[in-house]
């Protein structure tokens, strides 16, 4: 149960930064009606599924032969696999935002440093030009060249300040585009993840648990009758579990309708056109080969004319 805390935990680290209304929902969806219900009632429910899996034959290894062929993966191993899965993309999200905000702060206090450098170094120039050029021989001079000086360092110390805050918005709206471009890529494949395991669950069970299951797989000599223990609460159990990943493809794709398709089709050329742009670049910075010229040429001194 603690490593299910430990991924709630991240989960809502993710969803109270970056996500929208419907993925907080979605994420409620997920905590409760998945995590929940599958650590708290699946073990409940499935503790005893292959050992209470009886069929009517004496033959050694036949009740693990047709549990294998009935059951090709348990139901609740299924769901946790589904679970870590389709929560990966969050983790990748949340790990991209963690790294972009450090580098964030990185950024900043490289800024803030380099501007109290800056002043300081100003501050320091400014002492010593005073010290140099007030007093020589008892004789005040160049005291216009040294408010002059003084001024322009001092519009020079004013003027980067608004320099390194335009950089910190530039670089704050690059960090946000990216975000929101990684954030609705995480969607995407969390609602493709989604639908693989909702069609791979149908096609593994389908929609009902049956009591009874005939078994002719070997070493079973004849076909033999098995019996499921609990199979009317299995079934309600499935259902619910497929009513909760319909209801959650359904939250994702509404939330790529309230992120805009505009939007994603807009991050998607916005990408495009950055790969195109570094491309360009590196053509121009690689330099042109050009092929040596093995043809005849003619010239005034050839001989050949």
């Amino acid at each position: 149960m603690a490593e299910w805390t430990i991924l709630e935990r991240l989960l809502e680290a993710a969803v109270q930064q970056h996500s929208t209304m419907i993925g907080r929902i979605l994420l409620t969806v997920v905590v409760i009606f998945r995590i929940l219900i599958v650590a708290i009632v699946g073990e409940t429910v499935y503790n005893d599924e292959q050992s209470m899996f009886v069929c009517n034959t004496l033959q050694p290894g036949c009740n693990q032969a047709c549990y294998d062929q009935a059951f090709p993966i348990s139901h609740i191993r299924y769901w946790v696999f589904q679970i870590i899965i389709v929560c990966c993309p969050s983790l990748c999200f949340i790990t991209y935002s963690v790294h972009q905000s450090a580098k964030q702060k990185e950024r900043r206090f490289s800024t803030v440093f380099l501007s109290l450098d800056r002043e300081m170094d100003y501050l320091k120039r400014d002492d010593s030009k005073k010290m140099k050029n007030t007093i020589v021989n008892g004789i005040l001079q160049n005291s216009d060249n040294c408010s002059k000086e003084v001024e322009s360092n001092s519009m020079m110390s004013k003027e980067y300040p608004c320099s390194s805050q335009k950089r910190t918005t530039k670089s704050k709206l690059r960090r946000q585009e990216g975000i929101s471009r990684f954030y609705i890529i995480q969607v995407v494949f969390r609602n493709g993840l989604e639908i693989g395991f909702l069609v791979g669950q149908y096609f593994l069970y389908g929609f009902n648990v049956p009591g009874v299951y005939e078994c002719d797989r070997y070493p079973c000599i004849k076909d033999v009758e098995c019996y499921v223990s609990r199979p009317t609460e299995k079934t309600v159990f499935l259902v619910f579990m497929f009513a909760v990943s319909g209801i959650c493809v359904l939250l994702n794709l509404a939330e790529l309708n309230h992120l805009g398709w505009k939007k994603i089709k807009a991050a998607v050329r916005g990408v495009q056109a950055r790969r195109k742009s570094v491309y360009e670049i590196r053509n121009k910075d690689m330099p042109k080969m050009s092929m040596p010229n093995f043809g005849r040429t003619q010239s005034s001194d050839s001989a050949y004319v």
